[in-house]
This record gives C-alpha cells, structure tokens and sequence, in this order.
C-alpha cells in the first residue's frame, strides 16, 4: 500500500497512529506531497488534498478517515480503534471534534494568507469561535476518557490539538483583543493533562519523517 501525505515530524497524523497500533506501517509506503505547493497529490486525490492511500490492488481511498477505517479492518494485532456498540457513537462525537477544529484552524490560517484589508472578519471569527467551542467542549469530555479504551475520537482530539501546538492562528492574526497570549491549555486543566499523558502512548509518541 503508498501512502501519500505531507510528512510533519511535529504534527500527529491519525492514519500513522491507527496503523501503527494495528501493527501494519511496514506494509506502508510512503509518498511526500505538499497539497499547496505540489502537483503530486492531484495524481492520487481528484480533490488535491491530503492524505490519500494507494491500496494493494490499485484502488485509491481518498480522505483520513476513510483511510484509518481501512487501516484498522487490517490490523494484526487483536486491537481495533473503531468501537461498536454504544462506545462507537462517542468516540464519533469526537471523532467530529477532533476534526472538526483541524479544520477550523485550517480554514482560518488560509484566510490569513491573504492581505489583511481583505480579511473577511466574519468569516474568521466563526471559525475561531468553533475552535473555542470544540476546545471548551473537549474539556467537558476528557475526564470520561479514563475508563474507556483508546479509540479513534481520542486520536482525532489528539491530532487537532497537536495542529494546534503546531499552527496557532489565534495567536498569529489577533483576531480578538488578547489572542496574542492565546493558549488552548489555559482554563482547560483536563483537557491538557489528558492529552500532555496520551502522548506519550507510543503510537502517538512515535513520529514519521521522511529521512527514516
């Protein structure tokens, strides 16, 4: 199987934790591609977005969770990230949460690219409000996650935060007086506890770059 992706050693990609825990990254091969700068991706993803999997047989899947769904069907080791039951409908909520504010995060750093007399203010405080919200959501849930089993909504929160760390738009373009000291850890004890211990689980912990 090739995986095509933009490789972040800083940034925890969901796909490479749900293979990982399913014991399946040597059966991947990897492909570098940059959906801003690059043509590659559009080869593999008729939407020319990241990530995209090439599977055994030639067929392409295209979107991450598409991706991990697959990856977790195939995994070795009696270990599976998607739950049944009525454990799966939370870990969906926050699957949703997860992702959901890495898009958000998304959408407004490219807003921000553009010239700022051309900012659509609206536009960014909405996403920036549903960044707060997931955020502050978040909080709600995570002192739960202790009796549950590691699934992929904790993955997906994992992986937003992680952008987070990583892009921090709120800080960047101060979009709200104060958003030059924004923290996502601030008043948010359990979400911060809890993601400063998942990370260091080693399917998380564990980070790819193209030089290995």
């Amino acid at each position: 199987m090739k995986l095509v992706f933009t490789p972040n050693p800083e940034y925890i990609h969901k796909v490479l934790v749900v293979a990982h825990e399913g014991g399946i990254v040597d059966r991947l091969e990897f492909q570098r591609t940059r959906p801003f700068d690059g043509e590659t991706i559009w080869d593999f993803h008729p939407m020319g977005k990241v990530p995209a999997l090439v599977m055994d047989n030639g067929d392409p899947l295209y979107g991450g969770l598409v991706i991990c769904e697959y990856l977790d069907s195939l995994s070795t080791t009696g270990k599976h990230v998607y739950p049944t039951g009525d454990a799966r409908w939370p870990a969906l909520r926050q699957i949703s949460l997860g992702d959901g504010m890495f898009d958000a995060t998304t959408l407004l750093r490219v807003e921000g690219w553009r010239d700022k007399p051309d900012w659509n203010m609206d536009y960014m405080l909405r996403e920036r409000r549903k960044m707060i919200n997931s955020l502050d959501r978040m909080e709600l849930e995570t002192p739960q996650f202790r009796d549950e089993e590691f699934h992929i909504g904790h993955i997906c929160m994992a992986g937003g935060l992680s952008y987070l760390d990583l892009r921090n738009p709120i800080q960047e373009y101060v979009i709200v007086d104060g958003d030059d000291a924004f923290d996502w850890r601030e008043g948010r004890p359990n979400l911060s506890a809890w993601y400063d211990e998942i990370i260091k689980r080693p399917s998380l912990e564990w980070r790819f770059t193209m030089d290995e």
